[in-house]
């Protein structure tokens, strides 16, 4: 509930602040948009596809399962662009250790910090790249053998192609865990994400 909350509380955020924006692009445009920076705000929602990669021959059986995700983004500059976001990520994973089965199910706060570059970039059609680090931060413990924790805090690095077709915009992202979310199984996640999204402009 505290996190419906908070993706609630940040969705109204983005609106207000886009309504500020618009007005105040409104009543300045003759004299300060040439010098401005672009900023847009939106919001977003997907579907994503994980695994849990490991070197440790006791974990067996591995299997991702479809989980989705839902936040908010903003995107600074023109051709070249700065794109923070604050996103929740629910996903799981089965595996077997010493022929035990568990499902881990994940609840995360996300935050990619990403750089990117539009391709093209007219008024109606954006195509665009970007990349940069990626933070999760675990809303609750999953579930682990007896002796085992996941980490609540890893990091990685992600990926990301899109394409903005007026206000809609659709992304396909890839995210590479770089830290080990569990050490001593010796798990990483791996995050493959599709997802849609509308931009305030």
């Amino acid at each position: 509930m505290k996190t419906i909350k908070l993706f609630a509380t940040a969705i109204l955020i983005t609106l207000g602040i886009s309504s500020v924006k618009a007005q105040t692009t409104t009543t300045t445009a003759s004299s300060s948009s040439s010098s401005s920076p672009e900023i847009e705000f939106g919001v977003k929602a997907g579907v994503s596809f994980s695994t849990l990669k490991t070197g440790l021959n006791a974990v067996t059986d591995k299997s991702g399962k479809t989980g989705f995700n839902v936040g908010v983004f903003a995107r600074i500059g023109k051709d070249l662009f700065f794109q923070p976001e604050l996103n929740y990520v629910s996903f799981s994973d089965n595996y077997k250790f010493n022929s035990t089965a568990f499902q881990a199910k994940f609840r995360q706060l996300n935050l990619p910090l990403m750089v990117g570059y539009k391709i093209v970039n007219t008024d109606e059609l954006i195509f665009r790249v970007s990349a940069g680090p990626d933070l999760y931060y675990n809303l609750k413990k999953p579930i682990a053998p007896g002796g085992f924790k996941y980490k609540d805090l890893t990091a990685g690095g992600v990926v990301n192609a899109g394409v903005d077709i007026g206000s809609l915009t659709f992304d396909a992202r890839y995210s590479l865990g770089l830290s080990k979310f569990n050490k001593d199984l010796g798990q990483k996640s791996n995050i493959f994400s599709l997802g849609v999204g509308f931009k305030f402009q």
